[in-house]
């Protein structure tokens, strides 16, 4: 009689772990595990992350057991939920299943490698932007006494559906080498300390495109600076207290490193830029004659006459025509498409409709170039005619003397299209980070809604002034480098308006009423990334002292009935203010974490006495309860 074969060792797919989750496929196998994609069957076969842990890994079985209960108490957008720990016999002994929330996107390796190979790394605001959204995250792990341990380009995931960074593989196991800090590998326990000097390592990577070996001297373990942070003295200043030896150079915790990046400015570009190690940003082929120009540089026409030069040189020795004749006669019926919707000839109005020419010869790689736009367009569901004039229009402002007219598909204005490329990698960076049901409105916001969404807000008792600094944070983020309040002209304008509707949506408002000489005390939470206006309305001939206290992430100002600054943005604090004609005041708190915040505000209307003081020293603040800390010290959710 035949023998029937024996089992496969070790789990397969299509076994059902815990009698819920069916395991579907392996992703990768190292130090802390097999980790597994599966179908959780009491959830509608919503995809899961299964870790597991064979017997052989029995000490790191007993240190996930002990961390377990804190890591599902961790609360936070950017941190996945932690499902109920498994034990299962396994080969050799019992083994132990982590289950975890699944997260679509892509790792941060991943990114890095496919912009190594187009010559591109983060710019310096993407990594200001990056580094902003990652220490909300961990200052909440760190507030339940949790150390990442790992934190480097691997673990690190770009979700697909809002593109905020999400922090994977928590807690113990290996170390990625390179972005631990000598103490850990010499095997010191982890501390809230190393996530930041990991942090600051992965901001130097991704500035750089280099490994860490690549950045760190050998001889004197001191970090090469990328060239990215030339002209960006506060930036490498905040950079290199992430990475200080000396304790007493670094931040106290991860809340008080995010205060430092919130109050950097934002770089204008926020998206990829080519590496500082090329020595040509425009021409398709390195050339030591013409040194590297930063997108958005005014170029001057003697410049412009040189690159062009650069390409007929190149092409005439034989480096390009021979490549483009060859393989775009091969490639045009299949992906010239692409440059059939994107290549424009003359535009005088940039908020017109493109007029589209025929394909003509293009470089393989730019025809390629442009169809992956247009599949990035279509995945985030961004409407293409808008998008193109969007950028269309960034040209033409760069290059006004041009009258209009955008690039063509000769070779001498192939410069002009590497900068129309770089611009639209740009902006596609700044629109994904708006969620769904904003960018799929992008092209059809009309300042009908404006007014709508603006009246409803004056109508409860807000005035305009209030309204348009709600606005004003929210569209720097998305329109970098604008001053003031105006409202941009189109296409730009439709960037303004979902930057409104986002930063409207999470407004709510409560209305005070402050009694002569009695302290009022109110509790409130304020959403992540949103605001809370608190019109407090007065007696006759009295004037408002009050104080708030919460996150340090929270930012306060105040204004009059009429609108008038009477306190700018700053920091929670205590205030005491002039006697005001009429009421009601006007208190706006926003939220710059990305969890929601609690805050306390303290108020009293006293009667108007000449000479008193406009200020208060939060010392000597009569308004905070009992044992309070003074204001803007104490911790909220963030």
């Amino acid at each position: 009689m035949e023998s029937s074969p024996s089992p496969a060792p070790g789990p397969q797919p299509g076994q059902l772990i815990g009698g819920r989750y069916r395991l579907e496929q392996r992703l990768s196998e190292g130090p802390q595990g097999q980790l597994w994609r599966a179908a959780d069957q009491l959830a509608g076969d919503a995809p899961v992350a299964l870790r597991q842990l064979g017997a052989a890994q029995a000490d790191l079985q007993r240190q996930y057991r002990a961390l377990w209960p804190r890591l599902q108490g961790v609360l936070h957008p950017q941190v996945p939920r932690f499902g109920e720990l498994i034990e299962q016999p396994g080969e050799g002994g019992p083994a132990l299943w982590l289950p975890r929330e699944w997260q679509e996107g892509r790792c941060y390796a991943e990114l890095l490698q496919e912009r190594a190979e187009r010559q591109l790394v983060f710019g310096a605001g993407e990594v200001v932007l990056l580094l902003r959204r990652l220490l909300p995250p961990l200052a909440a792990l760190h507030s339940q006494r949790i150390c990442h341990g790992d934190l480097c380009p691997a673990n690190l995931l770009r979700r697909e559906r809002d593109g905020l960074p999400v922090l994977l593989d928590i807690g113990p196991g290996g170390v990625t080498p390179g972005y631990a800090p000598p103490e850990r590998a010499r095997g010191e326990d982890p501390q809230p300390w190393m996530d930041l000097h990991a942090l600051g390592v992965l901001a130097l990577v991704l500035l750089s495109g280099e490994s860490p070996a690549q950045l760190l001297d050998p001889s004197d373990l001191a970090w090469c600076w990328p060239a990215a942070l030339d002209g960006l003295p506060e930036l490498r200043a905040a950079l290199e207290r992430l990475l200080s030896a000396d304790p007493g150079q670094r931040f106290a915790s991860a809340s008080a490193a995010l205060q430092a990046f919130q109050a950097l400015p934002m770089p204008e570009t926020t998206g990829p830029v080519a590496r500082a190690d090329r020595t040509v940003a425009l021409a398709p082929s390195p050339s030591p004659e013409l040194p590297r120009v930063a997108v958005g540089t005014p170029v001057s026409p003697a410049r412009r006459r040189q690159e062009r030069q650069v390409l007929k040189e190149e092409a005439a020795e034989g480096r390009l025509i021979p490549v483009v004749v060859a393989l775009v006669a091969a490639l045009l019926l299949g992906t010239g498409l692409a440059w059939l919707v994107l290549n424009r000839g003359r535009v005088t109005n940039p908020t017109a409709s493109p007029t589209l020419q025929l394909p003509s010869s293009l470089p393989p790689a730019e025809v390629d170039q442009r169809q992956q736009l247009l599949n990035r367009l279509r995945a985030l569901q961004i409407e293409r005619g808008w998008f193109l004039k969007l950028v269309d229009a960034s040209l033409l402002a760069q290059y006004p003397e041009r009258g209009g007219r955008l690039p063509s598909d000769s070779l001498d204005d192939a410069p002009l299209r590497k900068v129309w490329n770089e611009l639209a990698e740009d902006w596609l960076s700044r629109v994904e980070q708006l969620p769904l049901e904003l960018r799929t409105r992008l092209g059809g916001f009309s300042a009908g809604d404006w007014r709508r969404r603006q009246g409803a807000l004056v109508a409860k008792g807000l005035s305009p002034q209030v309204v348009e600094q709600l606005v004003s944070g929210s569209a720097q983020n998305l329109l970098p480098g604008r001053s003031g309040n105006d409202i941009p002209a189109e296409p730009f304008r439709q960037l303004w308006y979902a930057a409104a509707e986002q930063a409207l949506a999470k407004v709510s408002i409560e209305a005070i009423q402050a009694r002569m000489g009695q302290t009022n005390v109110v509790s409130a939470s304020v959403p992540a990334a949103g605001a809370r206006v608190f019109p407090i309305r007065l007696p006759a001939s009295s004037r408002l002292v009050l104080g708030v206290n919460g996150s340090p992430l929270m930012q306060m100002s105040v204004f009059g009935a009429d609108g008038q600054v009477l306190e700018a943005r700053g920091p929670l604090r205590v205030v005491s203010l002039p006697a005001v004609n009429r009421s009601p005041v006007q208190l706006l708190i926003t939220n710059e974490g990305l969890a929601p915040a609690l805050l306390t505000l303290s108020l009293r209307a006293d009667p108007v006495v000449p000479g008193a003081p406009r200020q208060l020293p939060p010392s000597s603040d009569p308004l905070l309860p009992p044992g309070s800390a003074p204001a803007g010290s104490a911790q909220g959710l963030n």
